[in-house]
């Protein structure tokens, strides 16, 4: 009875003992309990005691009735258990084709010797580079990659078809794959048809520099670099010096602005050696959309002054070096081609002299590629967002006429003129008043060093810059000869060339140009009443996911969340392909001017660039009509930012992104693509975007604040992911809003399928995988998705895109996820179960 007792009472009350005379004295007892047993020591009488002798036998009653109902639930319990289980039939596996397939990829794809909380990379993708081998053509290789190879062979299948009651434009992509593919011709064509386009531009058939026809006099040749410049970005659509587009107002995205800088059209032609990077999300980031790959194929002037080993450099000296040797090559057979009466010298000299004008043409590209270098956007720096400054045109004038008189040049007056000029083939007639440009203060850096640096350039030799710049964009698209000389160069300088066939290469360039056209030959009949409802719920589960998540973010003020939950209910999507494609007449309109010859390969694409020259000039005084940021047949998803929209290309509604048979493999991979997109809405670039597109504040400040610095998280683990391969680390800041956005995804995705389950049930089981929940064949195919073989060389470009390797993409991803550890039962402190995660959604 010590479990209520205290120091000077028993349970019941406190001790008495009889007087003295009552009983007769008794042997002396040892302890309480001899005092109770012989009668010296009784308990008090209490009404407790006495309601308990009273109704003992109640109590019992109903105790004993009390256990005999307990009883009675456990074993009624038991019973429904073992009839449910005993009727219950186990889930049944799918044995559709889709699922087959899936199942077999994953499975042999897998390594099964790793350990998932280990390496799950390698547990997922081990195997995956010998059941799917890099073709030579490709640095790396993975399911973009392989799923855009399969693209262009769908598009080459069906352009080499005849074709029957199609649309105009339909025909017409059919009759420029036949001009691209017919190499006879073009090799009878010569450089017959790029001497033509030079002379219309006011360019000679091959630099003056040269002189090997006649004595020049330096000081008295005449060059209108300006015209040319001009002309060229009208025909040809390219930039050359100087960068002009129209975009959207980043403060308002109804309207359309100008916007000039550094040249960023280098290269509007499609690329028939080149391979593509894939990437993400489109936007002006600031000032100016992502730049297209550089006009020239070797990165002229791209040498990285980092310190970097002296092995790197002399690399860097060989590439010059191969670099050079094509300009000269390059430049030798225009000249030859070009039938010129050469003066008396020999092979000897003329190639020395072509090589010193190679050289020449080098080194002034490193001293334009120095101007453009700080121009670079970058997601290091925090002040690439910011607002971008606008100019009337004679503002733009008076500062670079500073900079330029500075320097002890000659200023002349160029941007009206250039303006006057790409105008003049449109309706619209600018007011140089009312339409002010926007310039981001780099790229009026640029432009002023440029003008200053022009002013003393001898023209004869700004004349071989434009002339060459022009020349390597369109001779690959000329003679066999011509091509070899850039799969050569591309050889000498470690980068291996796009050696697919030439009905690929032509595919890809009709894909290019016409996607559209091409889209809607191969669109899958059954995607508007199947595949895009299935799309569109999977997108609204995916922002339902994230408004959930945004709720719970402590991080975020109450008047912040609102403004994000209004941006994602205002959050456009943009699925498979625009609505209007299959309307009577949309897509002749659509290409309306577009004309096609089958023996004309090089004008065909000239006049296409040329007819969307025009229509992107047209457009300025209209209204901003949000349209695609991507043609149907390209595997990649957008985020346009300016439009706070979203766009999901057909092809990236098929195998192996979608279509697997299961939801669980559905949401890993498409599901967390789709995610990954609509959190850019709210990385380092989208939060800066409100819910129509503006670039205005509508993050507070406090809120912006705890969001800086819970990015140093992400910053501080990707950056501590190790390549051996090339003895690097990933650059944790330059990839921030890339990482933010995958984890995003991968949380969104993976809530939408909980989502999606409970409504819907649980799912039948994967076959060879029976054992494995949806919630481990969900992070099982987000794994897959991330598989990839890689050379060196492609790892050494991969840390410098603003995305990370693949394998980190799904390490990152995964590692901050505690319901991944959950699924795979991965011990605390395992690497994919660590101490600490990164999670801002």
């Amino acid at each position: 009875m010590h479990a209520w007792s205290r120091d000077d009472e028993d349970v019941m009350g406190p001790t008495v003992t009889r007087a003295a005379s009552a009983k007769p004295p008794t042997p002396t007892l040892k302890n309480g309990n001899d005092l109770r047993e012989s009668g010296y020591l009784i308990a008090v009488g209490s009404r407790t005691a006495r309601f308990r002798r009273k109704h003992r036998s109640k109590i019992m009653t109903i105790i004993l009735l009390l256990l005999f109902l307990v009883l009675l639930s456990l074993v009624l319990t038991m019973t429904i258990l073992y009839i449910n289980q005993k009727h219950k039939k186990p889930l049944p596996i799918c044995e559709s084709k889709e699922c087959l397939r899936s199942a077999a990829n994953l499975a042999l794809s897998m390594d099964l010797s790793a350990d998932p909380c280990e390496d799950y990379y390698q547990y997922v993708c081990g195997n995956w580079p010998q059941e799917h081998p890099r073709p030579d053509a490709y640095k790396s290789y993975d399911w973009f990659r392989d799923k855009q190879s399969k693209v262009y062979t769908q598009v080459r299948d069906f352009l080499s078809k005849n074709i029957t009651n199609q649309p105009k434009p339909v025909q017409q992509a059919k009759d420029l794959y036949t001009a691209c593919l017919d190499t006879e011709t073009l090799d009878k064509r010569g450089l017959k048809p790029v001497y033509k386009i030079f002379e219309s531009v006011g360019l000679p058939p091959y630099p003056t520099i040269v002189n090997v026809t006649e004595d020049l006099h330096y000081d008295k040749y005449t060059f209108n670099w300006l015209d040319t410049v001009i002309k060229i970005k009208i025909k040809l659509g390219i930039d050359v010096l100087i960068g002009f587009d129209i975009f959207t107002d980043p403060k308002n995205s109804s309207i359309y602005r100008l916007v000039m800088g550094s040249p960023e059209a280098t290269n509007p032609f499609p690329s028939m050696i080149n391979e593509k990077k894939h990437r993400g999300s489109k936007s002006i980031h600031g000032h100016k959309k992502p730049k297209q790959d550089k006009i020239s194929i070797f990165d002229i002037g791209k040498r990285q002054h980092t310190g970097e080993a002296e092995k790197d450099d002399d690399d860097d000296d060989k590439k010059a070096e191969a670099s050079k040797l094509f300009y000269a090559d390059l430049i030798k057979i225009f000249i030859v081609e070009s039938g010129a009466k050469l003066i008396n010298l020999s092979n000897t000299e003329i190639d020395q002299n072509i090589f010193l004008v190679a050289n020449e043409f080098y080194r002034i590209s490193e001293d334009f590629y120095d101007m453009d270098s700080s121009n670079d956007t970058d997601t290091e720096d925090d002040d690439a967002y910011v607002d971008i400054p606008e100019y009337t045109v004679d503002e733009i004038q008076a500062h670079t006429d500073m900079i330029v008189e500075s320097n002890n040049g000659t200023a002349e007056p160029i941007w009206r003129k250039y303006l006057e000029g790409i105008f003049n083939i449109s309706r619209v007639r600018l007011d140089f008043k009312r339409d002010k440009i926007l310039i981001s203060n780099p790229d009026l850096k640029y432009m002023s060093l440029m003008a200053a640096y022009l002013s003393k350039m001898q023209p004869v030799a700004i004349e071989l810059l434009v002339w060459t710049k022009v020349a390597e964009v369109l001779a690959i698209h000329t003679t066999s000869e011509v091509r070899a000389l850039y799969r050569k160069a591309y050889e000498a300088m470690g980068r291996p060339s796009h050696a697919t066939t030439r009905s690929l290469q032509c595919a890809s360039a009709v894909n290019d140009q016409m996607g559209l056209a091409v889209s809607y030959a191969i669109v899958e009949p059954h995607f508007i009443n199947v595949t895009k409802p299935k799309i569109e719920t999977m997108l609204n589960e995916m922002k339902n996911a994230l408004a959930r998540l945004v709720g719970k973010a402590k991080w975020m003020d109450d008047d912040t969340k609102l403004a994000t939950y209004q941006k994602i209910i205002e959050m456009r999507t943009l699925v498979g392909y625009p609505n209007w494609l299959f309307k009577k007449g949309y897509i002749e309109d659509y290409y309306d001017g577009v004309e096609v010859d089958i023996r004309l390969h090089l004008e065909n694409m000239i006049n296409i660039i040329q007819v969307k020259i025009k229509k992107a000039l047209d457009k300025f005084r209209r209204g901003n009509s949000y349209t695609w940021a991507t043609d149907p047949t390209e595997v990649n998803a957008y985020h346009t930012f300016q439009e706070n929209t979203i766009t999901v290309p057909l092809v990236m509604i098929q195998y192996p992104f979608f279509d697997l048979g299961l939801d669980s493999l559905n949401y890993g991979s498409l599901g967390t693509v789709l995610g990954h997109e609509i959190t850019h809405g709210f990385d380092n670039f989208g939060r800066q975007f409100d819910k129509n597109g503006n670039m205005l504040p509508w993050w507070s400040n406090a809120t912006i604040s705890s969001f800086v610095n819970m990015t140093q998280c992400f910053v501080d683990q990707y950056s501590a992911y190790y390549v051996p391969e090339v003895d690097e680390h990933v650059n944790g800041k330059r990839t921030l809003g890339e990482n933010i956005a995958d984890n995003g995804g991968l949380r969104e995705a993976y809530m939408a399928l909980q989502e999606h389950l409970h409504k819907h049930g649980p799912e039948p089981k994967l076959p060879g995988f029976e054992t494995m929940t949806s919630e481990q064949l969900f992070f099982l195919s987000y794994g897959n998705l991330w598989c990839g073989v890689n050379t060196k060389a492609s790892l050494k470009s991969d840390l410098e895109d603003e995305h990370s390797p693949q394998q980190f993409r799904a390490r990152g991803s995964l590692q901050n996820s505690a319901e991944f550890a959950r699924a795979w039962h991965c011990p605390p402190g395992s690497p994919m179960n660590p101490e600490k995660r990164c999670i801002i959604f």
